[in-house]
């Protein structure tokens, strides 16, 4: 194993920890935080393996994320007009990094649906969106050699069901 190989890994394994801390927290302005790190984590792997929509729709993500710690205090409307506005960056990363059908539309796919639950949807709601989500991620880990990828949406798929079943009677503070 070479220096970047153990980098690649070691980034996986930082992405995977910051990814399972999200979704063992019950605060919705903690969980997307930690999202945010994961994702931009997760785009330096993929930016390592040379995976460029994966590297790029994961910074979009982060961004995202970072973004939508606020979407509580925002009007429907604007939530809406950055629904439509991480949308419309997210196609054109897929369409101009294009590396075929599995390779782009996985994270494409995966990064929409994360975008209306994220914007759209409450605590829970996301959540259930994230089990979705969380298959294409896995998916495209699997082919794309991000085994830490793969392996942390099975992990936090888990916790995700765990994160849902404590909100079923908690009151939480967003």
């Amino acid at each position: 194993m070479d220096s970047t190989d153990l980098l690649t890994r070691a980034v996986g394994v930082l992405a995977f920890g910051l990814s399972i801390a999200g979704f063992c927290v019950i605060s919705e302005r903690g969980t997307k935080l930690l999202f945010a790190l994961s994702s931009m984590a997760w785009g330096l792997q993929y930016y390592l393996l040379g995976v460029h929509t994966g590297f790029l729709i994961m910074l979009l993500t982060g961004v995202r994320q970072g973004v939508t710690i606020y979407s509580n205090v925002m009007g429907r409307r604007l939530r809406l007009m950055l629904v439509l506005g991480f949308g419309s960056v997210a196609i054109a990363i897929a369409v101009l990094t294009w590396q075929g059908w599995l390779a782009s539309s996985l994270p494409l796919f995966a990064t929409l649906l994360g975008t209306w639950a994220l914007f759209m949807m409450g605590n829970v709601g996301m959540r259930k969106a994230t089990l979705v989500t969380n298959a294409l991620w896995a998916v495209h880990g699997y082919l794309f050699d991000s085994w830490e990828l793969c392996l942390t949406m099975i992990v936090i798929t888990v916790a995700n069901l765990y994160g849902l079943y404590r909100l079923r009677g908690a009151t939480v503070v967003p």
